[in-house]
This record gives structure tokens, sequence and C-alpha cells, in this order.
């Protein structure tokens, strides 16, 4: 990144918090969305154009939010959390859209893992319901043991994993209004 990206960067995350000291600002901000521009035509805030993956950031204090906001920009904030959660939103991103494209899902590391199953946990991706005995959480640790297994599933395990990625799973990223809208592709070369 220039010095003058990273000036321009610096500068309007400055405005937008209460602290006016960069190491103090940067720690008022989340990732609150992100959204996929496949023409490559979003602008950062800090001027760097030709971003693909349009990230939103919002100012827990101030409630003032910056949009779009590449994930390099994210980065120079320095805070674990924040880069958690861009990585997070881009794999949800892929998640979605194949869905999106039918593709087979399966509980592997092409759209898992540990920690992105621990992301979903705790943005509410498993609720309560009569088959987890009221408690979302025995559903995320039954899919953490089987994602760290190391032989096959049984045919009731292969079937509850299958329910929990194709339902449960699925109809949260799905309906994720973080992820901005779903953009299908075109099928075919018609082109208007």
């Amino acid at each position: 990144m220039s010095t003058h990206n990273f000036e321009t960067l610096r500068g309007a995350v400055i405005d937008a918090s209460l602290s006016n000291k960069w190491a103090n600002a940067v720690q008022e901000w989340q990732v609150v969305g992100v959204e996929e521009d496949q023409r490559a035509t979003g602008i950062c805030v800090c001027g760097k154009t030709g971003l693909v993956y349009l990230y939103t950031i919002r100012n827990q204090q101030t409630q003032q939010a910056l949009f779009p906001i590449g994930s390099s920009c994210i980065n120079h904030f320095g805070i674990e959390e924040l880069n958690t959660s861009v990585s997070a939103l881009y794999r949800l991103l892929e998640l979605r859209a194949a869905f999106a494209d039918q593709k087979h899902v399966d509980l592997t590391s092409e759209y898992f893992s540990r920690a992105m199953l621990a992301y979903l946990w705790e943005n509410g991706a498993f609720p309560p319901n009569k088959y987890n005995q009221l408690n979302g959480e025995n559903d995320y640790d039954f899919l953490v043991d089987m994602f760290n297994r190391h032989r096959e599933f049984t045919k009731m395990q292969k079937s509850k994993v299958w329910v929990l990625l194709n339902r449960t799973i699925k109809d949260f990223v799905m309906n994720d209004e973080r992820l901005g809208q779903l953009v299908q592709q075109p099928q075919g070369d018609d082109e208007v």
C-alpha cells in the first residue's frame, strides 16, 4: 500500500471514530458484511481500485460505516478479530456459491475448518431444536468431532452430517444478510 493510500485510509477511519489516534481508533471497528463484485469495479476507501470483495466495517462507538473497504486495508488495522471475520466471511461467500450452484458440499477442508465451524456457531448457525436437545451447541460439537475424525462415519453420523450441512448450515448461509445479494452467473452464452 502506498503512503498516500494509507493516509487516506487512516483519515477515513479516524474521521469516523471517537479516537483521533490510529492505534485506538482501529479498536472501535468490526467487520459487518461483504459483497462480491465479479466485475472488479470496487474502489476502496483508501482509493485502491479493482476490488472484488467489498467489505463493510462499522464503528461500534459511532455506528458509522465504511464501505467498500478491501481486506488488505482491514489487515492494516492489526486486529486479529477483524482478520478472522474477513476470512470467515470470504469462506461463507464461497460456501454460499457452492450451495447456489448445487455443488456437493462435504464436511472437508474445502469449505470448512475448525475456525469456520466456531464462527458459524458464534453467529447463530445452529439454532436449538428437538434434534439437538434444544441446544445448538450440541450440533456444533458434533460437527467438530466429525471434522476431526480420521475414520469413516457411521451411516447415522453420515446422515446427521448431511442434514446439518444441507439444511441447517445451508439455510443460515443462504439467508445471511452480511453476505450481500447473491448474484447468479448467467448460464450459457446468451448475451444481450
